[in-house]
């Protein structure tokens, strides 16, 4: 993942290695939120589900604790391949990411009703540690990014 470090900003683009599973997730299979999902500050703990073969590289991103709260999820830079991100210092000692490889990127997809087409919240990525799971949302308050940006076709 092509990454520099510029003024305690770390820029990642692209997306992360492929490991077992589904592809740009890094492997990881838990997220843990420490101060909660946004907008679901009860829910801690999720994991990452394949939605079969069929709909890679799209996945579930399915509380542990709170039955019914769910969420479409994708490595946006399988989509978006010149998408890139800051994580400040603030989040990255937070998450543990000391180098860039360190961290996967994951976005939400809103699937609307058709004849609606489907959109990724690229201005609030989920930023997590890929080794031990650790998540926060990290909004780019520094970008043009959109909160529901198109699916490309």
């Amino acid at each position: 993942m092509p990454t520099t470090l510029v003024d305690s900003l770390v820029m990642m683009s692209g997306a992360p290695p492929d490991s077992v599973g589904i592809p740009g997730f890094g492997g990881l299979s838990e997220l843990t939120f420490a101060s909660g999902l946004p907008g679901f500050p009860d829910v801690r703990l999720c994991e990452i589900v394949s939605l079969g073969e069929e709909l890679l590289p799209f996945a579930r991103l399915r509380s542990t604790t709170h039955p019914g709260v769910a969420f479409t999820v994708v490595a946006p830079g399988l989509l978006f391949p010149d998408y890139s991100v800051e994580v400040d210092e603030e989040h990255q000692i937070a998450l543990g990411i000391s180098r860039p490889d360190d961290a996967v990127t994951i976005v939400m997809v809103t699937v609307p009703r058709p004849p609606g087409r489907p959109s990724v919240n690229l201005l609030g990525p989920i930023v997590a540690n890929r080794h031990t799971g650790v998540a926060a949302q990290v909004v780019q308050h520094r970008s043009t990014y959109a909160v529901a940006e198109a699916l490309p076709s």
